[in-house]
């Protein structure tokens, strides 16, 4: 199962970034950010099929874009979560696990639109992959942008890579050891006192290795 989420931050563009979209089984689309999703079905030939879903608290969605849906004839569900102890891309991400817990298959979920524009906005959701991973394990995350992609570390994980591609590490938690493999800067069982500390490392092979608790993981596009 594939889904895709999409915030009303910087929408991508580059055509490798947005296959995630073409290929998505559902989507859920953050209020106004349902204007993006429909620029992008408008370009496609032939239209996707898939189950559309916006989700939030209805602050960014005007009745005139949802009936603009409908016009497209693209069948939309729209939930309104009117609390306010989360943000709508939270509001998302827990429609989309309420939505497919019953589902025995490996969910992977690709969030686009996410950084850009307000930069408290973009710290914060990338903040929340780590919530993401441990609240919902059964889900697989990537925060995916024209330069890179975020994923979340809770144990251990293999990413695939090339020599050279640039990755930074922020560990959230600076009580928890670190130690990764395959990077050209070691980091063997260190507690990464600040957030900045595991920036700006490098690959060195085709694969690289991370052990952690509540750790980001960036690779450069």
């Amino acid at each position: 199962m594939n889904i895709t989420i999409i915030a009303n931050g910087s929408f991508p563009t580059l055509p490798s970034v947005l296959s995630c979209l073409g290929e998505a089984d559902r989507v859920v689309c953050c209020d106004g950010a349902l204007e993006k999703y429909l620029q992008w079905v408008r370009r496609q030939n032939p239209r996707p099929v898939q189950q559309v879903a916006v989700v939030g608290d209805g602050d960014s969605l005007s009745p005139a874009l949802l009936n603009e849906s409908l016009h497209e004839g693209l069948p939309i569900s729209h939930q309104q979560i009117s609390e306010q102890e989360s943000n709508d891309l939270s509001k998302a991400v827990r429609y989309a696990a309420e939505h497919t817990h019953h589902l025995n298959e490996p969910i992977h979920v690709s969030i686009l639109g996410a950084t850009g524009k307000r930069e408290d906005h973009t710290l914060g959701n990338i903040a929340l992959l780590a919530y993401y991973s441990e609240h919902y394990p059964l889900m697989q995350f990537a925060m995916v942008g024209d330069y890179g992609t975020f994923y979340p570390v809770n144990g251990l994980r293999r990413f695939p890579s090339y020599p050279g591609q640039q990755v930074s590490l922020f560990a959230l938690r600076s009580d928890i050891p670190i130690s990764v493999k395959g990077l050209k800067y070691p980091i063997e069982n260190r507690c990464l006192e600040w957030l900045w500390q595991g920036t700006l490392n490098e690959s060195l092979g085709d694969s690289f290795e991370v052990k952690g608790e509540r750790v980001i993981v960036f690779q450069k596009r």
